[in-house]
């Protein structure tokens, strides 16, 4: 063979030499390649505030069911439910016929027990003087105080009396004990009214307050004096501050739920919103422990299952199965499943699976 033809092999197999290099070059880069680019975050045990949530209604913090000390037939309401009324105005009226008789029977009586005493009084001076004077035997003396003791014995009682019936008569016109709005008529013009017996309910509608119903797991945790919001959804979800005012330490007389009393404040415009029975849910922000806690949108959900994509030791995607708690906002948080330190992946470009290789940003 000539060197002409040698020469010739040589190139060829040069050639050859250098598009395998190429080629398995090409090839090493192809395998390099990440399948998606991620961003990852480190995973870290934060304290994160416990937000414990309760039911309730509001209701007016001052009301009052008006009742009267008297039985009688009820001559006239002189208001209507949703009315506002005055302090001192006059709500029913019940009939005072038999008690205006008494009256005046207690002024006779006054007046003719006066004049008993007056007359007894002077007698009783007079003898005074001449019992003195040793013209008045000790036994004309002892029947003249005993006469006149016993007039006056009788004008003091005609007197109570007197205040008695006042007091009466005060119950046959049922007054309202402050400015509010009633709320309930409870008989009808006619009905007998009987002592005790509610007649009509008022109440305040510038204090309100929310009765929260609390679970025996949750009752240590709240204290006198915790500050609160209360959302109001028939509002539009209109959240009020609020602070707790009492909290009872018993559940014998509230259906086993514990109560705590939450007094609200609301603003100028959010009172003239608010009315008795409207719904409410009590929010308790409460200092909880350290806890892992991820963005809700990282969550992966498969049947029953919820797991995250974190990033492995090889640089791929590797799906966890998680155990999730309670949720805040958009973050929930990891019960188990996650450990400190560990990284997942925040967001990602593209499609992932479990064990996509992944470039981070």
């Amino acid at each position: 063979m000539n060197s002409k033809n040698l020469l010739i092999i040589g190139l060829i197999t040069l050639g050859g030499l250098t598009l395998q290099s190429c080629g398995e070059k090409t090839t090493a880069k192809e395998t390099a390649k990440a399948d998606l680019i991620v961003s990852v975050k480190t995973i870290k045990m934060e304290n994160q505030p416990e937000l414990m949530s309760f039911s309730g209604k509001i209701e007016a913090e001052t009301h009052s069911n008006l009742s009267t000390r008297i039985m009688g037939q009820i001559a006239k309401y002189n208001v209507e439910t949703g009315q506002k009324v005055s302090k001192g105005q006059v709500l029913v009226q019940i009939h005072a016929k038999d008690i205006e008789a008494k009256k005046a029977q207690v002024k006779a009586n006054k007046l003719a027990a006066n004049a008993a005493y007056e007359n007894a009084k002077k007698d009783f001076d007079r003898f005074t003087v001449l019992f003195e004077q040793k013209s008045a035997s000790q036994k004309e003396m002892d029947d003249i105080t005993t006469q006149y003791n016993m007039t006056k014995a009788n004008l003091e009682a005609a007197n109570e009396m007197g205040v008695e019936v006042e007091e009466m008569l005060r119950y046959t016109s049922i007054k309202a004990p402050y400015n509010g709005v009633v709320t309930r008529k409870y008989m009808n013009e006619g009905d007998l009214a009987s002592p005790g017996m509610p007649l009509v309910a008022i109440e305040k509608q510038n204090q309100f307050k929310v009765m929260a119903r609390i679970p025996e797991t949750e009752i240590s945790k709240i204290k006198k004096k915790d500050p609160v919001l209360v959302k109001v959804s028939a509002l539009g979800d209109v959240q009020i501050s609020g602070v707790v005012a009492e909290v009872n330490p018993s559940s014998q007389y509230t259906g086993n739920q514990f109560e705590a009393k939450i007094v609200l404040q609301p603003t100028k415009e959010q009172i003239a919103k608010l009315y008795s029975g409207m719904y409410a849910n009590v929010m308790i922000e409460k200092g909880g422990m350290p806890s892992i806690v991820i963005p809700k949108s990282v969550l992966v959900h498969k049947g029953q299952l919820t797991g995250v994509y974190t990033l492995s030791q090889s640089g791929t995607a590797m799906l966890r199965w998680i155990r999730t708690g309670k949720s805040s906002g958009e973050n929930i948080e990891v019960l188990s499943g996650l450990s400190a330190g560990e990284k997942y992946i925040l967001s990602y470009k593209g499609k992932i699976w479990d064990g996509a290789k992944v470039e981070v940003q």
